[in-house]
């Protein structure tokens, strides 16, 4: 459990930082709401005894909405759904159900971040190493999430040893933004692959 505290510890300090680096040319309000959601969560739960679920849900959704905008898909529609859904989960939820709608925000998050890193391949005809580990990170989050949700005895495990593999993802972001970087070529595309003439 000492062991569990450092981790946790060590974690919300690296993800305090990645912020500075995304301020300009990367997704600056995804990582400020998720760098500073685990003291907001620790906050809350120490003044008014606040459930972790409820902050967590409202920091899945504001993410969710974060790289709707980036990716300059975020309108009415998408709005009222996920105001919707954060309020329904909320007001009628309990622990269960709370939990299986952070999961279902962030995997709308991870298909954003698919389509972003797809628009990426397609323009430069490469593949974007920020987005792709953008895409990890959000993906392990899923699964240990999933994890805790059908069963917490040894999901919550797995959470702690996850949580220790994304400090490494956290500090890849404080050096590295969307603007700087690498981009990987395909094979395909740097040799050439026009057919000979007949």
């Amino acid at each position: 459990m000492y062991l569990a505290k450092i981790i946790v510890s060590v974690s919300i300090i690296i993800w305090l930082l990645p912020p500075f680096k995304q301020l300009k040319g990367g997704y600056f309000l995804y990582f400020l709401i998720l760098g500073y959601s685990d003291p907001m969560v620790m906050l809350l739960g120490s003044l008014f005894k606040l459930h972790p679920y409820y902050t967590h849900i409202s920091v899945a959704f504001l993410l969710t909405l974060s790289v709707l905008f980036y990716n300059k898909n975020l309108n009415y529609k998408w709005i009222v759904s996920l105001v919707l859904l954060l309020i329904l989960s909320i007001c009628f939820g309990n622990k269960n159900t709370l939990l299986f709608s952070i999961i279902l925000f962030r995997i709308l998050v991870v298909l954003q971040i698919f389509i972003a890193l797809a628009n990426e391949f397609f323009s430069k005809h490469s593949i974007s190493l920020y987005f792709s580990v953008l895409l990890f990170y959000e993906i392990t989050v899923i699964l240990k999430l999933t994890a805790v949700a059908f069963n917490y005895s040894t999901g919550i495990y797995l959470f702690y040893f996850s949580l220790a593999f994304e400090l490494l993802i956290g500090i890849f972001f404080v050096f590295c933004n969307r603007q700087n970087s690498p981009l990987f070529k395909l094979p395909f595309f740097t040799t050439g692959h026009n057919l000979p003439p007949s």
